[in-house]
């Protein structure tokens, strides 16, 4: 662990524990963040999506899809 990181924990812990819980969670948030962004930036990964990309646009074009949005509506 980094000084300041450990500097940032100890001053986090002088905090009320609400405060340190939505500190923690936006901690937790990033690093999830980085986690994904590590994954989706692997070569491999850019050419799966890129053709997914592709695919899904040509079944578009082809008339394939249905107008909707996620949440089945």
């Amino acid at each position: 662990m980094t000084e300041q990181l450990q500097h940032a924990i100890e001053a986090l812990q002088r905090l009320p524990a609400e405060a340190q819980n939505a500190i923690a969670q936006r901690i937790l948030e990033e690093i999830e963040e980085q986690e994904w962004e590590a994954i989706v930036s692997k070569p491999r990964v850019q050419a799966r999506l890129r053709e997914l990309g592709r695919q899904a646009l040509e079944e578009d074009r082809a008339g394939e899809t249905e107008e909707g949005g996620f949440d089945g509506r």
